[in-house]
């Protein structure tokens, strides 16, 4: 066998098992992952370009945005595009995610904490999905929409994992976030 096959038959045999093993961790954390339901500001959920989809604005990423406004802040969580930071939430009640606080890299959850990994982007941050894509035709169900279920693994690793109504059940299956099963 010539070296050029080899190589071209390794380099593509290493990015299989590279994207297989992505797939993989975001499928555990989709189906292991810890509940973190947070609430969302209204956006029009029509693009001409796209289909239907809903953009979402979330108010835990201006709560973070604020926290890093205030006067006195930390300079070392002043951060610069590409920087990660740690977004600390609590559930409320009802189950919905509160920010407590942010960190960065040398800050861990405390036990009754959700760690989610914020990217900063652009000067703001970002979660990991600002849309949601549903069937064409079902954006009067996907309107009322007023939450984002996302599963987190361990590492902070954020996953949507839906949209849920005012009373906190997924608008996809029906079946509200705390009845899903272990």
């Amino acid at each position: 066998m010539q070296p050029r096959l080899i190589a071209f038959a390794a380099t593509a045999a290493l990015t299989l098992l590279v994207l297989n093993g992505l797939v993989e961790r975001h499928e555990r954390t989709l189906a292991h992952g810890r509940d973190l339901l947070l609430a969302l500001r209204p956006v029009d959920p029509r693009s001409l370009m796209q289909g239907d989809y809903m953009a979402l604005d979330y108010q835990a990423i201006r709560q973070i945005e604020d926290t890093l406004r205030q006067p006195g802040i930390n300079p070392r969580l002043s951060p610069d595009d590409g920087d990660v930071l740690r977004a600390f939430f609590k559930p409320d009640p009802q189950g919905v995610a509160q920010l407590t606080r942010v960190g960065n890299g040398a800050v861990d959850a405390r036990p009754d904490e959700i760690m989610v990994r914020i990217k900063w982007v652009g000067g703001s941050p970002r979660l990991p999905s600002n849309d949601y894509f549903f069937a064409e035709g079902e954006g009067r169900r996907f309107a009322q929409a007023k939450y984002a279920l996302f599963r987190v693994a361990d590492d902070g690793t954020a996953l949507l994992a839906g949209l849920a109504d005012a009373q906190r059940v997924l608008i996809a299956d029906h079946v509200a976030p705390a009845q899903r099963g272990p």
